[in-house]
């Protein structure tokens, strides 16, 4: 979290790696108390248990699997899935990936950085089919903030406790937060962000963050409507870095995802960012699970409430999304302040999810804004 007169104005993710295939479940305390009865322990996580590992252990390369091969949804991968032959391992790879500059003290004075990490289980997937109304796989995520310090070599030290169920956007400063669920019962969630700030008179700035915890079927577009006459400038687009292609890592053809930075189109009444189809190609740089992207712009208007338009990557029909924008016409709509609140792919050869006949209205529900940090 970085930018503006407080280091609040925007909300990134720099960094990503593959996943741990886990293959024991130590049955700890650290969460709460650990329950095993009438629970087949290592093989499942029992109630109330908790399953901490070293770093050493999560960076054990011959364990990381790309993420290409899950369906985040309903956690189901192929037992190839970690599968290392055909390439060879340096340092990096696999794990996080994360731009030098982006870590670099003296270039982020004063940025926060929280470390975000979910877990994926086919189980759950077949527990909340069976039990839809005791069904709670949406709080996967955890983040963490972490005090960064070095300028080419660098130190990590947490600062606070885990914010434990909650995905790292939640912990943008003064933003308006939205988890949004397309398909409901058919898969996951991703989540809309968004902040306005006011830098100088006569100037706003419009900063989106769009989040997908496990959407499998990703997310193609971005679409803000402009009012009449709206004069936008300093345009721009962020996201994280893709890994390489590797052998065997999922992706068509095993040539990676794409990083190529998505296409802004400003028209009369709209400025649009996207990536390529999924018909055109199967590995573009689409928002998918576990990553978010942002989408920036600075405006002469002040922002109203009013419906972004998001459109998918590999099924499912253009949605509707409550956001703030120069739109031009009406009652400006204050910009947000913070205020306290209690406290943080395509799948195996990728593939369409199957959507059913009809499509149910999403729901949307908004987030208070978070604390402050520290």
């Amino acid at each position: 979290m970085s930018g503006g007169a407080d280091n609040t104005e925007r909300f990134e993710q720099i960094g990503q790696s593959w996943l741990k295939h886990a293959f024991f479940a130590l049955e700890d305390t650290v969460c709460s108390t650990c329950n095993t009865s009438n629970c087949q322990t290592g093989s499942h996580l029992c109630p109330g248990c908790s399953d901490p590992y070293s770093a050493n252990l999560n960076g054990d390369q011959d364990q990381i699997g790309s993420r290409a091969w899950v369906n985040p949804f309903t956690g189901s991968f192929p037992s190839t899935a970690n599968d290392h032959g055909g390439h060879s391992h340096n340092g990096v790879s696999h794990r996080i990936l994360v731009e030098t500059d982006d870590l670099n003290t003296t270039l982020n004075q004063g940025a926060s950085y929280f470390a975000e990490a979910q877990y994926v289980t086919p189980h759950e997937y077949a527990w909340c089919q069976a039990h839809p109304a005791e069904c709670n796989m949406y709080n996967n995520a955890s983040s963490r903030k972490y005090i960064v310090n070095g300028t080419t070599n660098f130190s990590f030290s947490p600062d606070g406790e885990t914010a434990r169920m909650q995905p790292a956007i939640r912990a943008w400063t003064g933003a308006t937060v939205s988890r949004i669920e397309p398909d409901p019962g058919n898969d996951g969630i991703w989540f809309m962000g968004y902040k306005v700030t006011n830098p100088s008179a006569g100037v706003w700035h419009y900063e989106y963050a769009l989040f997908n915890e496990n959407l499998d079927r990703a997310i193609q577009s971005f679409s803000v409507p402009l009012g009449p006459g709206v004069n936008v400038s300093n345009i721009e687009f962020h996201a994280p870095p893709q890994h390489p292609g590797w052998a065997n890592d999922g992706t068509l053809n095993s040539q990676g995802y794409s990083s190529t930075p998505w296409t802004p189109t400003q028209t009369a009444n709209s400025l649009t960012w996207n990536c390529e189809t999924f018909a055109q190609n199967q590995n573009a740089n689409a928002i998918r699970w576990g990553t978010l992207y942002n989408f920036r712009f600075d405006a002469d208007q002040p922002p109203q409430a009013t419906n972004a338009t998001v459109d998918f990557f590999k099924t499912g029909s253009p949605l509707p999304v409550a956001i703030q924008a120069p739109v031009g016409t009406g009652t400006p709509t204050p910009t947000p302040t913070p205020s306290a609140t209690p406290t943080p792919t395509p799948t195996s050869t990728p593939r369409p999810t199957p959507t059913p006949r009809t499509i149910p209205m999403p729901r949307i529900r908004p987030t208070p804004l978070p604390r402050p940090s520290p």
